[in-house]
């Protein structure tokens, strides 16, 4: 896509990501309907919203504000090897990561 969309908040960028990663998902990679899956990785803060604690692993952050968003799943940070076994997956649209995990301290991968 040839687009630039300004945003506000880090969160409302994370949220188009997601849901241009699932429109590329369905009009590009045809993946069906409704089956597209965006992976994160445990130990992630994106914000506040709902798609943010759909994916996170803090329960502070998502107690009691379930049902959550679908299609979204966690790999460990830093953990190649079971990234590369979520990645077969053919309805995986997109993998969205901290580079640097930085709420509950540093957080660097090897």
């Amino acid at each position: 896509y040839d687009k630039w969309l300004p945003m506000n908040t880090g969160v409302e960028g994370g949220e188009t990501a997601c849901k241009l990663a699932r429109k590329w998902g369905y009009n590009v990679k045809n993946i069906p309907e409704n089956s597209a899956k965006i992976i994160f990785a445990d130990g992630n803060f994106w914000g506040r919203t709902m798609s943010a604690v759909s994916s996170s692993t803090d329960p502070s952050s998502y107690a009691g504000f379930g049902p959550f968003m679908p299609g979204f799943e966690l790999v460990p940070y830093d953990d190649l090897v079971a990234l590369e076994k979520k990645l077969q997956d053919p309805h995986v649209a997109a993998f969205m990561v901290e580079p640097i995990q930085g709420e509950a301290g540093v957080v660097v991968p090897q």
